[in-house]
């Protein structure tokens, strides 16, 4: 436990630490009439990471067309004759990688303007504990902080800034992050139909508790609805004791609604027993994990090595505000220090890597578009420099534990959203310069906004920041106490 502390202790402050903003990527060919973009350095894919490694980029599709050793425009001059590329070379020996963008699956992006919660000592045991103050616990609920409107683009901002492309968020406005539970929020490239999210799917949210039968609200999910949803990601089992792990019972059993089956993705399952893993497995269902969100309320998360044994699909996700995660890398920092400190196991970062990429993508339903770099799949990329994470020798925890600093490109479909000032003339549209920490970025989001970052900003008036750099103030605790 002690070395599991100062592991935990070591990891924050490592993160804390100032970073070098030297350019580790530079356009070596700049077109102004280009169609397409060529990027080389090391890129993340699922059997590892490959050095000098091309990719090509179709903006008139907003897909990749090549990944492969060979400079296409070289060797393969017949077969693209018509593309005319800019060409981007990050350096395989300066700690850069290229990833596929995050794709976070579990986030309630209406609140993201408000405070973290302040850790009062008090730990709950079902999620109505604290959201309607039952049962001798603390009301803890939040409201929405300003308009929806302008929370959601926040939200949306700060995953964006980090280099997460695509969000399951029970809410959305057009452009930025692709909203992969609404048809109108999908974006360039993708198709319906979109994933279902439904965060009460007993229809409990009155605060409704059973331990003994289903008896919950009048309208619950039932298996034919269920099971015509392309992916129906389902809050079930968000708590410890009885009255949590009831939930799953109740959607697990023929004899009243069993809506098991590989469609469905839990969101938290932190009640959920190893026999209760076992049908998921078995079902080839799949978690959406928050650790957390999940330390933070109710002192415990899951033991994630059981299900990576049982061949469950894992994907991460930052929940929300309040007590999860502000970006995906943070979720990532919470998710290896506690699995060390709870379970004495050390995640390898390209697990953790691909519960935010391809694992994810497949949890929302979209994982032949999504979650990997891939010759026909959607242009969302994100290039990071050199690094404050840990086991830096690893191309992958150059991804997962990076820091918004270190952010040198962000594509959604083939389109610079983010660019360091070494790449910032691919930045097409109304762009601004944004301070990312001491590190300076362009970023082009007016369009899709209609109004400037700068504007924004200052009309929401010194709100949760959407640019964090280093440790978030305020951060739950990701300290296991259970």
């Amino acid at each position: 436990m002690a070395v599991s502390t100062l592991f935990f202790i070591a990891l924050l402050l490592l993160l804390s630490l100032p970073l070098p903003t030297t350019a580790t990527c530079t356009i070596t060919t700049h077109n102004p009439t280009a169609n397409a973009l060529l990027l080389r350095g090391t890129v993340l894919l699922s059997r590892g990471a490959t050095p000098h490694t091309y990719i090509l980029v179709s903006h008139a599709d907003s897909t990749i067309s090549y990944v492969g050793p060979s400079n296409p425009m070289r060797w393969f001059p017949g077969f693209i004759s018509h593309v005319i590329a800019t060409e981007v070379e990050c350096d395989d020996d300066d700690d850069t990688v290229i990833s596929p963008g995050f794709v976070n699956t579990h986030e309630h992006v209406e609140f993201s303007t408000v405070e973290p919660l302040k850790w009062t000592g008090e730990l709950n045991e079902h999620r109505h504990d604290w959201r309607r103050g039952l049962r001798n616990h603390t009301l803890r609920a939040v409201g929405v902080n300003g308009s929806v409107a302008d929370a959601v683009t926040w939200g949306e901002l700060r995953h964006l800034f980090s280099g997460t492309t695509s969000i399951v968020g029970g809410k959305m406005v057009p452009g930025l992050v692709r909203n992969l539970d609404f048809v109108s929020g999908l974006g360039p490239g993708l198709d319906a139909p979109a994933a279902t999210w439904d965060v009460f799917p007993l229809d409990d949210a009155a605060g409704l508790l059973s331990r003994d039968d289903c008896d919950y609200g009048p309208e619950p999910i039932d298996r034919e609805t269920a099971g015509k949803a392309h992916r129906y990601l389902a809050h079930i089992g968000e708590g410890i004791d009885d009255w949590a792990r009831n939930e799953f019972a109740c959607l697990s059993d023929t004899t009243s609604t069993d809506i098991v089956a590989p469609n469905l993705a839990l969101v938290h399952a932190l009640a959920l027993s190893p026999a209760a893993f076992d049908l998921v497995a078995a079902r080839r269902a799949m978690v959406v994990w928050s650790p957390r969100s999940n330390v933070f309320l109710y002192g415990k998360t899951l033991d994630v090595a059981y299900l990576a044994h049982a061949r469950i699909t894992v994907a991460l996700g930052t929940d929300w505000l309040p007590s999860g995660s502000a970006t995906m890398q943070r979720e990532a920092t919470c998710a290896t220090a506690v699995t060390l400190q709870s379970y004495n196991v050390e995640l390898a970062p390209h697990d953790v890597w691909e519960m935010m990429t391809i694992n994810a993508a497949r949890v929302a339903g979209f994982e032949q578009s999504l979650g990997s770099i891939a010759v026909g799949k959607v242009a969302d990329i994100v290039v990071f420099g050199r690094g404050p994470g840990v086991q830096m020798a690893d191309p992958f925890a150059r991804a997962v534990y990076a820091d918004t600093r270190d952010i040198e490109l962000v594509l959604r479909g083939g389109k610079a959203m983010v660019a360091a000032e070494s790449l910032q003339e691919l930045a097409e549209g109304r762009c601004e310069m944004v301070m990312f920490g001491d590190a300076q970025k362009t970023v082009c989001v007016e369009d899709d906004m209609g109004v400037s970052y700068s504007e924004l900003e200052q009309r929401l008036g010194g709100v949760y920041p959407a640019v964090l750099a280093g440790v978030p103030r305020d951060e739950p605790s990701c300290v296991a106490s259970r």
